[in-house]
């Protein structure tokens, strides 16, 4: 049984609405209003009402005032489980920047430790793969259909990640042989200077990120694409799901096994450039995996248990 959020729909309908644009609650608003006053509000559907409110935004209206197919479950469920799986990898490669220095002296001596760690690493290609099997086919069809029609405005938004790659690229090369030459002996990780080049740069991909798959998300909100496309996109946002799980048990094992065989470590400051300790950076790290693979989970079991909608779109009661 689903646990219900305690609240009353008059208390609860307005900010709810509030999340929707003023053209969604103008056509919708008593509709949807009336939805929330026959239904309980569980977990599941406050994350399903955030989905679409996400929708409504990316998603225009056509000329009848529909809402377009981004509505469609299973195209909702890829963009998600996308978004979901980058900011995993994200969690994911600051796991292994902020530990990649000690790997010999933690993994060496200690296989269970090492394996944990080998998990992750050999699961984490397996996740691309699924990923790539489930979206490259989604975005060349956009791509493709978008210089068709000639809509620049998402070809536009599909070249947001090449240039952000570029830009990080590009202040990475400005770090490496501008700055840090410039700056011998205080560009390491222990100096000022070197702490906030490396938080620059740091910082810097993970706004790439964000951005990129923004404007993908976008991008493909706004294609006219088939939904078998989307559906077909299930397969494997499942199998990255099931990699991910994987890889957060794996990090929760690698961590427990570490703080058990070498306690000074997750309690000392060993964490990103020394500025946080060990066991908190884990935490952080497996706390935001932990809430991707949930979110995905989710989104992929409201996909798999919603009817199929061959018309492709839906009404704002399933929305």
């Amino acid at each position: 049984m689903q646990p219900t959020i305690t609240s009353t729909t008059a208390a609860r309908a307005p900010w709810l609405l509030r999340l929707y644009p003023t053209a969604w609650r103008a056509r919708y608003g008593e509709e949807f209003a009336a939805l929330l006053d026959d239904y309980p509000l569980t977990l599941f559907s406050l994350l399903d009402v955030l989905l679409g409110a996400l929708d409504a935004h990316i998603a225009p209206l056509d000329t009848d005032g529909r809402i377009l197919r981004m509505l469609h479950r299973p195209r909702r469920t890829a963009i998600v489980v996308f978004c979901a799986y980058i900011a995993f990898v994200l969690a994911g490669m600051s796991y292994q920047q902020s530990i990649e220095d000690d790997l010999h002296t933690l993994n060496g001596p200690h296989p269970d430790i090492s394996l944990a760690y080998h998990v992750v690493f050999f699961v984490a290609p397996l996740s691309l793969l699924a990923i790539l099997a489930g979206g490259a086919p989604i975005g060349l069809v956009a791509i493709l259909r978008a210089l068709r029609n000639r809509r620049w405005d998402i070809l536009a938004l599909f070249a947001v990640p090449p240039v952000a790659l570029a830009v990080w690229i590009g202040w990475t090369l400005v770090m490496v042989n501008v700055i840090a030459p410039a700056n011998a002996g205080q560009a390491n990780m222990r100096h000022p200077l070197g702490a906030a080049l490396f938080l620059s740069w740091g910082g810097l991909f993970v706004l790439a990120a964000i951005a990129s798959t923004a404007a993908v998300s976008i991008a493909v909100s706004r294609s006219d694409l088939s939904p078998t496309l989307y559906r077909f996109a299930l397969g494997p946002a499942a199998a990255a799901t099931v990699s991910m799980l994987v890889m957060l048990g794996a990090v929760v094992a690698w961590g427990l096994l570490v703080r058990a065989e070498f306690p000074a470590y997750m309690l000392g400051r060993n964490g990103p450039s020394g500025l946080v300790a060990e066991s908190l950076t884990w935490l952080a790290q497996v706390g935001v995996m932990a809430v991707a693979t949930l979110v995905a989970a989710i989104a992929l079991i409201r996909a798999y248990r919603s009817p199929a909608d061959p018309a492709g779109a839906v009404t704002p009661a399933a929305a």
